[in-house]
């Protein structure tokens, strides 16, 4: 996977961030391309948030992870986004 595909990504999950989860506190704290057992390749999305415990719920996870892929596919980043997340309290 191409850097500049790399930094495109970032841009669009900091900006569906902005938009859709500024409630939830949500930020990139490191991304990367990846490769699966299948040997397909997808970019590793670690997002820290600041809350409560029951800030992020599956519900909430699910939709960003939708949310994410469609607008990978409208700015032509051709992998798909695997999530994790972290609590910022867990960082210190």
């Amino acid at each position: 996977m191409k850097d500049q595909f790399v930094e495109q990504a970032r841009d669009v999950i900091e900006a569906v961030l902005r938009e859709q989860y500024a409630d939830a506190a949500l930020s990139v704290l490191a991304l990367g391309p990846e490769v699966d057992g299948d040997g397909d390749e997808f970019l590793w999305v670690r997002l820290v948030y600041d809350g409560a415990p029951g800030t992020l719920d599956t519900d909430m996870t699910i939709k960003l992870n939708r949310f994410l892929q469609s607008r990978f596919e409208e700015a032509k980043v051709a992998v798909p986004p695997v999530l994790s997340f972290v609590d910022r309290s867990d960082l210190d």
